[in-house]
């Protein structure tokens, strides 16, 4: 079985700022580890759900991203956790559009599509990015075949998007089990 676990939500200040502001907000959601907590919480207060996934002997791989390590180690007792590189979220990279005043969340909307439709702006390549994440999909999908084998994985949304998507074409149910806020637990079994 695997888990896969989108981060808590970064508090950061996400109101209408310009350019040159959401690219310094985007350095302090990539490096911050300060989460909404309640949403982790609000998961440890539903023993039906969150026990199994908690109780289990599991392998736990975090990506190295703050906001996605602060995630786990809020869940999981630091000492299993293991940081794996692969897991960080795809590279995002904001240009300098003058004048244009908006959220944070557009700014990030506006160049994840720029960027999904090619326009790298220097960041990783969407097909190395697609890459990267299918490596660690068709390891974790040979790692299943292990009776009993639990894998947690702690992440961020898109990259998690891949490779549930790629499990998902290999045959494996996927199933969400909560969500709040950008906070999401979802399991696929064989």
């Amino acid at each position: 079985m695997i888990y896969l676990i989108r981060h808590a939500t970064p508090l950061i200040d996400y109101q209408p700022c310009n350019a040159r502001s959401a690219k310094l907000l985007l350095d302090e959601y990539n490096q911050t580890s300060s989460i909404d907590e309640a949403e982790i919480a609000a998961f440890l207060s539903q023993p039906d759900v969150s026990q199994v996934l908690l109780a289990s002997e599991a392998n736990i791989l975090s990506s190295p991203v703050n906001r996605a390590y602060a995630t786990a180690c809020r869940l999981f007792d630091v000492a299993r956790i293991r940081q794996d590189a692969r897991l960080r979220e795809y590279d995002l990279r904001l240009s300098s559009i003058p004048v244009l005043r908006m959220g944070l969340r557009h700014w990030f909307a506006l160049h994840r599509i720029l960027w999904l439709l090619g326009i790298s702006l220097g960041a990783a390549t969407r097909k190395a990015e697609h890459q990267r994440a299918l490596g660690v999909a068709d390891e974790l999908y040979n790692s299943c075949d292990e009776p009993g084998k639990i894998t947690i994985i702690v992440s961020h949304g898109m990259f998690l998007r891949t490779v549930r998507k790629t499990l998902q074409k290999r045959g494996m149910q996927a199933r969400r089990i909560y969500r709040s806020g950008c906070f999401t637990v979802e399991s696929l079994t064989p």
